[in-house]
């Protein structure tokens, strides 16, 4: 079996998410105009704030299904929840 198939589709959809944040705000051809305008101001302006707020929620929404995953993958190897201060987080606990 491949490395590439143990890829869990999180980590995928982690991945297409956060390439979408970076890499549509470098696409000048997609804003480089004045109109149409939004309260008085160019579509450079607003929408440029408008990739500030979209790239916030799609970097929390990876982090939540990264988180998810890994939890998943702890729980599976049996080293606990690190969130959780009374499960085996660390190495040093569970040798304790």
């Amino acid at each position: 079996m491949s490395r590439l198939s143990a890829v869990k589709p999180a980590y995928w959809i982690s991945g297409v998410l956060l390439a979408i944040a970076i890499v549509i705000p470098l696409l000048v051809s997609t804003y480089a105009k004045d109109k149409p305008r939004l309260w008085g101001f160019p579509f450079f302006y607003w929408y440029q704030l408008m990739w500030v707020f979209l790239s916030a929620i799609l970097v929390s929404i990876c982090y939540r299904l990264v988180s998810a995953e890994e939890r998943k993958r702890r729980a599976a190897q049996g080293l606990g929840d690190p969130e959780r201060p009374d499960s085996a987080g660390t190495a040093k606990e569970a040798g304790r």
